[in-house]
């Protein structure tokens, strides 16, 4: 188990630090700083449901000893990415949570101050991982280390991983979006360094083929690894010094341009969180996710929550949907002695009609007697 000590927040990203790597080659950059002194920082993006937060959690039991910083950016006012991370993080305190936008356009401020806040602690870490939203465009993300000057002296990137969904990325990487505007599913896939082609249980051996060269069509360089539950080796993903500017200048010429416009857009796109307090009736929680998520499965994107059951006791339960898929058990920790037992969902979409999922969602709460 790895001595995590930070988990900053945010709906969006994270890092990885210079001991890492064999970053004793690097040469001085132009602020005069050595790159092995920098902090080396992992941006792990992907769609909404690719499996991004279980790769943060993979790499956090992982048996490396590295002190390791989480940044989390989420799509929403109400959070769950956190309460996933936390389980894996010694104490709570080291959250710091920046919601209700994303990393890529509205809360970058906050990336940057993140980072610095990072920065002045007097606690080194060895690692920074960005957990961006499955809605971000990574570039703007990555732009932030080369414009901002203090971030530029004490930090470098040290890998773009993408992981994909196998069963959907196809899907969203073909999504006609209005004139100008990003697809951000092509984009996470371009600016990767390496792909983790994630679920490949969930789809034939001829589909992978297939996903494989769509992938190559859009970034050939970046090496293809394919996984089940985002499980793969550390050392494919730690301290790879994999990133590239000359590649990334490649793919996209204004990486650098700081006057350039990005249009992410995101219209028709919205999040509905919901919190309620008490204990839900299993049957017609079941009911109403199933019924949803059949008459909505192409524009529901995202479903997630943290859930307390009727009967259950102490038991915490975790639901994940992507789409039609979902994955349901019991979470990692128990509710806590005194902890209030608020169930927190989130549905990411588009169109999504927010009076019905409320009224759905709390129309599951167990009636008392």
């Amino acid at each position: 188990m790895c001595d995590v000590d930070e988990c900053i927040r945010f709906d969006a990203t994270t890092g990885v630090r210079s001991t890492l790597s064999d970053a004793g080659d690097a040469t001085d950059m132009a602020d005069g700083t050595n790159d092995a002194m920098k902090t080396p920082v992992t941006i792990v993006t992907g769609f909404l449901g690719a499996g991004k937060t279980t790769l943060v959690n993979h790499i956090l039991r992982g048996q490396h000893g590295l002190q390791i910083a989480v940044i989390e950016n989420e799509f929403g006012a109400v959070s769950i990415d956190d309460a996933l991370v936390s389980e894996n993080i010694k104490e709570k305190e080291d959250i710091i949570s920046m919601d209700n936008g994303c990393v890529c356009c509205t809360v970058r401020g906050d990336l940057v101050r993140a980072l610095l806040t990072l920065k002045d602690r007097k606690k080194k870490f060895d690692a920074v991982i960005i957990e961006t939203t499955g809605l971000a465009d990574p570039a703007p993300v990555a732009f932030t280390f080369f414009i901002n000057p203090e971030i530029a002296e004490h930090y470098r990137i040290d890998s773009i991983l993408c992981l994909a969904d196998a069963k959907h990325v196809a899907m969203h990487m073909e999504e006609e979006k209005p004139d100008g505007a990003v697809n951000e599913a092509v984009q996470q896939v371009a600016f990767a360094d390496r792909i983790l082609l994630n679920k490949i249980d969930l789809v034939s051996e001829e589909e992978i083929l297939d996903l494989e060269k769509t992938l190559k069509s859009v970034n050939a360089s970046a090496d293809v690894i394919k996984t089940t539950n985002s499980v793969v080796d550390l050392n494919v993903v730690l301290g790879v010094n994999s990133f590239s500017l000359e590649k990334t200048l490649e793919t996209d010429p204004s990486f650098l341009d700081e006057n350039k416009e990005n249009v992410h857009n995101l219209t028709g796109v919205s999040s509905v969180g919901i919190a309620v307090e008490g204990e839900l009736d299993f049957a017609a929680m079941n009911e109403f996710m199933m019924n949803l998520l059949q008459a909505n499965a192409t524009n529901m994107y995202r479903s997630k929550g943290v859930l307390c059951f009727e009967g259950q006791g102490d038991a915490k339960f975790v639901f994940q949907g992507v789409h039609e898929q979902i994955n349901f058990g019991p979470a990692a920790t128990t509710w806590a002695e005194g902890e209030p037992r608020v169930n927190r969902m989130v549905f990411i979409g588009r169109n999504l009609d927010r009076k019905a999922l409320e009224a759905g969602f709390r129309g599951c709460l167990a009636k008392t007697t």
